[in-house]
């Protein structure tokens, strides 16, 4: 039970480099990256590549990235903007 309160990060990190507080920081940006991209691959379907050959495979993989990106561009957009071209008061 004593353990349950405890986070225990193993880290290669040099001394003169590792403060608790960047070691959580950079633990956390990389964990939302992991989830990005890991709901990306199951969105676009990355998990297989229909390609045999490696360019090709390439190609593939970087146009559903692409598409991914620019889906992902167009929902932040729409999430900022206003058809009415005004942003609404709250009364």
């Amino acid at each position: 039970m004593e353990s349950q309160r405890y986070v225990v990060f193993v880290t290669a990190v040099a001394d003169e480099h590792r403060r608790a507080e960047q070691v959580l920081w950079r633990c956390r940006i990389r964990w939302q990256n992991e989830l990005a991209l890991k709901r990306r691959k199951s969105v676009m379907d990355l998990g297989y590549l229909p390609k045999g050959d490696v360019a090709s495979a390439r190609a593939w993989l970087h146009d559903k990235l692409l598409a991914a990106l620019l889906i992902q561009a167009t929902v932040d957009e729409g999430r900022l903007s206003f058809p009415w071209g005004y942003v609404l008061g709250t009364t």
